[in-house]
């Protein structure tokens, strides 16, 4: 088999088929040649030819040749070709998307390896099982393979893989919610990485150091570290994970204009890469953001990609849940195994074991019921969630929508006929006599004079100017003195120690806008005549509280009430709480709460 292997092998392996139209008859004729010299074992042939169509990127007749190998072994097991026949179908497994297959291909090249000293070989292929396994969602099987892994490159003394390992066993801990060996394993993948440096390690270890850091300003020290690690090694997956750790960071320091800069670069390298949890977690970060600063649209676009990926990403949940049934399962079957073995020693009697395995069926279809119920019951929520999330998109957009209605009327039927007939006196002004024309051009005047501060108060509504001078208290009370002046009720402001003015712009203003929003529903629906705003502090932190002595309201906070809801959905989108009740005398109390340092 070895000459017939070498001489007829050559040639496919040189043979392209963008410059030549023979390269599958060579295939055949190899198969033919090999049969009709009756050559007794043919796997090495099968390899071959299997290895050839994998450069070809035809897994399918790369799959079938591979499987040929396995049926027409080398009758001495060490000259076999199974180890790379195993590897090969587990490539071609992986890109067809089995997972599943891919692993257990993967794992019988392992057994095959396991039969001599440990290898090198045999703990990076530990490292791409566990992989595969934490792609599938199986986080405690990833474990033990990474383990394993570590514990062979560590003993043949490996420079080139192990500080990459280490971080992966950090990130896997990460995920498994295991901070003391989070912290054990990313020092470890550190330590490695400064004798031989490991890009990959490094940017990996200082994220995973960074999302357990409780002080915020060493959280962004280590995660400074992980991007400039991700940036020297230009690769979109670590870029996009160091930036999103990045965002999250800047983001709980307040410096909400640096975290959307990161947040936005980390989804186009997510994106790249195909990287959909860290594109899911950096959707939210800008989505929210945006929100903040107004720009609905753009927040719409982002949160609802996130909703999108959550779903998917419920699914692996579920995965999870259903390996760790999975695993539960195969516990119980070996006690069961060993419990019926001991009865068979101590020969109980026959309807003993039969009880035994009632037993045991009962529980086996308790816990079917027990996956099947949990699994409805987690896609129910998640619809649910998705229904709640579409539901808060659509009151902020339908938001936006009225207010750029109530522009355009404010625009169109002040502004832009006050400019007209400002126009229409300018071109009637020559035809005037003399004695006229100056009459007529102080009219002119105080029409333009009203149109500039119509222009000022449309301006004051998008962005009150007393607010980003002098915060919202001040701002408050000026529009509460405008309110005043119109005499619809009578808004008094009062500040107990509060330190509003002492949060960051954006949350001033979105909290502003809730002022705004409760003080005109006053105005529109309740007949009251006073209304108080409260700032003040208490354990919860910021405390808002606008009430009024109208005449009240009896219905719920939902979507329905599309402005009591939008309030609710703003105030919860930045970590607060908001209750809207009725007063046992008269009116209502609008209450909204927010923790701050």
């Amino acid at each position: 088999m070895s000459s017939f292997y070498v001489k007829h092998t050559e040639e496919l392996k040189n043979c392209n088929p963008e410059k030549s139209e023979n390269c599958e008859q060579l295939v055949k004729d190899l198969v033919q040649k090999a049969k009709k010299e009756k050559v007794p074992y043919l796997d090495h042939l099968y390899f071959s030819i299997a290895y050839w169509y994998v450069k070809q990127s035809d897994f399918d007749k790369a799959e079938s040749y591979a499987k040929l190998a396995l049926e027409n072994p080398h009758p001495e097991p060490k000259f076999r070709s199974d180890l790379d026949v195993y590897n090969i179908l587990g490539n071609c497994s992986y890109y067809k998307a089995d997972l599943k297959k891919a692993i257990d291909y993967y794992v019988k090249a392992a057994r095959i390896l396991e039969e001599d000293p440990p290898s090198l070989r045999l703990g990076y292929l530990y490292s791409n099982i566990a992989t595969l396994l934490g792609e599938s969602g199986n986080d405690n099987k990833q474990l033990e393979y990474l383990k394993k892994s570590y514990s062979i490159l560590d003993e043949l003394k490996d420079t080139k893989f192990i500080a990459t390992v280490a971080s992966n066993l950090a990130l896997t801990n990460y995920y498994t919610k295991d901070t003391a060996q989070v912290k054990i394993w990313a020092e470890k993948a550190l330590k490695h990485s400064q004798s031989n440096p490991d890009l990959v390690a490094e940017s990996q270890a200082y994220n995973c150091l960074s999302r357990i850091e409780k002080n915020p300003k060493t959280s962004l020290e280590l995660a400074e570290k992980s991007v400039n690690a991700a940036k020297e090694l230009g690769n979109p997956i670590y870029l996009a994970t160091s930036f999103s750790q990045m965002a999250e960071v800047l983001n709980k320091l307040g410096r909400n204009k640096e975290a959307l800069k990161f947040a936005e670069e980390s989804i186009q390298y997510a994106e790249e890469a195909d990287d959909f949890t860290t594109l899911m977690r950096s959707s939210r970060i800008a989505g929210n953001l945006h929100l903040e600063n107004g720009n609905h649209s753009i927040a719409s676009k982002h949160l609802n990609r996130y909703i999108s990926l959550n779903d998917s990403i419920a699914s692996k949940d579920i995965s999870r849940e259903i390996n760790e049934l999975n695993t539960k399962y195969e516990t119980e079957k070996k006690e069961k195994q060993i419990a019926e073995q001991e009865l068979k020693i101590q020969k109980q009697n026959t309807n003993l074991l039969i009880a035994i395995l009632g037993g045991i069926l009962l529980v086996t279809i308790l816990g079917g019921t027990y996956y099947f119920n949990r699994k409805n019951h987690t896609i129910r929520l998640a619809q649910l969630q998705k229904e709640k999330e579409n539901a808060i998109l659509n009151s902020f957009i339908q938001g936006e929508e009225r207010e750029r209605n109530r522009i355009s009327h404010e625009l169109h039927d002040g502004v832009a006929a006050m400019i007209g007939a400002a126009k229409m006196s300018l071109e009637s002004l020559p035809h005037l006599p003399p004695e006229k024309q100056q009459d007529h051009l102080a009219k002119i005047k105080s029409i333009l004079d009203n149109t500039h501060a119509d222009v000022r108060h449309i301006a004051h509504n998008l962005l009150p100017t007393v607010l980003e001078k002098d915060g919202i208290i001040k701002a408050t009370i000026h529009f509460a003195k405008e309110i005043n002046e119109t005499k619809l009720v009578q808004v008094s402001v009062q500040d107990d120690n509060s330190k509003a003015n002492e949060l960051n712009p954006q949350l001033q203003l979105m909290l502003f806008r809730v002022i705004q929003e409760l003080i005109n529903n006053i105005i529109k629906h309740s007949q009251a005549q006073n209304a108080q705003i409260l700032f003040s502090r208490n354990e919860n932190g910021l405390h808002i509280e606008v009430t009024d002595d109208g005449i009240g309201f009896d219905g719920e906070i939902d979507s329905g009430n599309q402005g009591l809801y939008s309030i609710s959905q703003r105030i919860k989108s930045i970590g607060g709480n908001f209750k809207f009740t009725k007063k046992k005398d008269r009116g209502m109390q609008a209450i909204a709460e927010l923790k701050v340092d």
